[in-house]
């Protein structure tokens, strides 16, 4: 099953879905991914493109080792931190319900360089922006990408 036709399929309100890795017939689970810049925080034209390739190949990575079973969303609101001047995410956990299992706050300049056998950056797609929020699905294999070759 490809990405767009997840997306197609994805019933409104239900980000999280298992599904099967068609290529290498392994399950994967996908995330909806929620950001915001906060109010009153600005950044430049290469502060948004440093911040979109965090949420593309950093903060996936970082977060995965925290979801829980029922975390299909996570809402990100970025504001600056005034010790080191970078962005610090503050992250949000949510169900199918949207009510909050855990929060938790991520420094940006601690997220690079995070790896996760579970996330391939080529299966995350933006999702458009929808209520103030940019959107983003990823897809994790349930198995690591490590062992694909040796599952076939």
């Amino acid at each position: 099953m490809t990405m767009d036709t997840m997306i197609a399929q994805r019933p409104t309100g239900l980000p999280f879905m298992h599904g099967l890795n068609m290529a290498e017939n392994t399950p994967e689970r996908s995330l909806l991914i929620r950001s915001r810049v906060s109010d009153g925080y600005h950044l430049s034209e290469s502060g948004l493109k440093d911040l979109q390739h965090v949420f593309t190949d950093w903060f996936p990575r970082t977060i995965y080792y925290d979801l829980t079973d029922d975390t299909v969303s996570v809402d990100v609101s970025v504001r600056k931190d005034f010790i080191s001047g970078k962005g610090m995410l503050t992250v949000s956990f949510k169900r199918q319900d949207g009510s909050v299992i855990k929060s938790g706050e991520y420094s940006q300049d601690r997220l690079i360089g995070k790896s996760c056998e579970y996330y391939d950056k080529k299966k995350a797609r933006y999702d458009g922006n929808r209520d103030g929020f940019d959107h983003r699905i990823v897809l994790y294999d349930t198995t690591p990408i490590s062992t694909l070759g040796r599952l076939k």
